[in-house]
């Protein structure tokens, strides 16, 4: 007995004193933990509070994971609903909650605390994701004549109003970049207001607090930009699709020029409208869904090889009834190529796999098996934002404003 009792309290202390254990390899043993328990951790002593709380141990956990594509490409994530089309056509009191966080993929987003209804909001009427960035959502009340902005941390709850933008414009195209010291939003009117090929543009830094507005030449006369469009952040630019000329306008906010800038689309693409632009696995892709109601519907996409000399290359061409599916509902809707299809989402981590509105269901879809599954039934949003968490929550800088 007494001897076992040693024992018990010789593992104690095994577990309690750690004054043997160098900081250095504390920190590499903590590293490899997954990121919800380290914040428990803090608790367990006053010096792994301070090696946790040390922004060197957070740097050192992201670039761990950035550099390791294995732990890269297995961070959790989720589809994000813009908005809801349900608040038009359904009563708010079927609608369970205001917030367009419905679709979880992953344990972290199961928690009934990843919500966004501590945000102000119009009654019977959702928060707006317009955009996100490096774990940071840019969200509004109203998706015309915007002015009230907002970014928040939908994991740790923290949030901050922006300042009311300049202008008031009714339709605008947004884009936000966050990065470690600060974080840019960029208003772009959805089509030429001026003349052909002068933009007003305006532009939030948080390292000012202001919004800043300045004429920028655009290489396009007359575009047209759909405000439902979602930007893309690659590259350290925005990127829009723009539809009059079918090309896609581009922006660097630390651009000392202040210029938009044109790419070209891929050569051989149909699609006007039924087309997206996303990125899987740090790779910019283009996905269109041929929009013709005559003959086979395709899917294509294209994957940018090169972004200096925007060279595309064609990864898939798949026509549409060739898919399948073990779940009959699916089954009974593949052969009428003419049912109506839109592309959703591409996937952040998988090249082969892509969403799509179907048969009034939101489905994945292998790009290599042909095969789609139902992810959501009864499903009414054309707008979705694949959302990845960083290796490291993002905390927003306090304002100073």
């Amino acid at each position: 007995m007494a001897e076992t009792l040693k024992g018990t309290l010789a593992a104690e202390q095994i577990l309690i004193n750690d004054s043997d254990v160098p900081d250095w390899l504390l920190t590499q043993i903590l590293q490899r933990l997954p990121i919800k328990h380290i914040f428990m951790y803090k608790c367990v002593s006053r010096r792994w509070f301070t090696v946790i709380s040390d922004p060197f141990f957070a740097r050192s956990y992201a670039n761990r994971i950035n550099n390791t594509l294995s732990l890269s490409t297995s961070q959790p994530w989720n589809l994000l609903f813009r908005y809801l089309f349900e608040v038009r056509i359904l009563q708010s009191s079927m609608i369970d909650d205001r917030v367009a966080l419905k679709q979880c993929f992953q344990d972290n987003f199961s928690s009934p605390g990843f919500t966004l209804n501590y945000l102000p909001s119009e009654q019977d009427c959702p928060i707006k994701i317009l955009a996100l960035s490096n774990g940071l959502l840019l969200c509004s009340q109203t998706f015309y004549w915007q002015k009230n902005y907002y970014i928040c941390n939908p994991l740790i709850r923290q949030w901050i109003a922006l300042p009311i933008p300049l202008r008031t414009l009714q339709s605008v195209a947004v884009g936000f970049i966050s990065k470690h010291d600060g974080y840019n939003v960029v208003r772009i009117p959805t089509y030429d207001h001026i003349s052909p090929n002068i933009v007003q543009l305006e532009c939030f830094s948080s390292r000012t607090g202001q919004w800043h507005c300045s004429m920028v030449h655009c290489p396009v006369p007359d575009y047209y930009i759909k405000m439902d469009s979602p930007v893309v952040h690659y590259n350290d630019s925005l990127h829009w699709l723009e539809f009059r000329h079918s090309k896609i306008i581009t922006y660097d906010p630390d651009d000392e020029t202040s210029q938009l800038h044109l790419m070209n689309l891929p050569n051989g693409k149909e699609s006007e409208h039924l087309s997206l632009l996303g990125v899987s696995r740090g790779h910019f892709r283009y996905f269109e869904v041929t929009d013709t109601c005559r003959g086979p519907r395709n899917l294509r996409v294209w994957v940018l090889s090169d972004y200096d000399s925007q060279e595309w290359c064609l990864q898939y061409g798949i026509r549409f009834s060739d898919s399948w599916s073990d779940q009959d509902e699916l089954n009974s809707f593949i052969p009428k190529d003419n049912f109506h299809i839109f592309p959703l989402a591409l996937h952040p981590h998988d090249f082969d796999v892509v969403y799509l509105g179907y048969g009034g269901c939101l489905v994945s879809y292998s790009l290599r098996t042909r095969k789609m599954e139902v992810v959501r039934r009864n499903f009414y949003s054309h707008q979705l934002l694949d959302f990845v968490l960083p290796p490291w929550p993002t905390r927003i800088p306090q304002p100073s404003w």
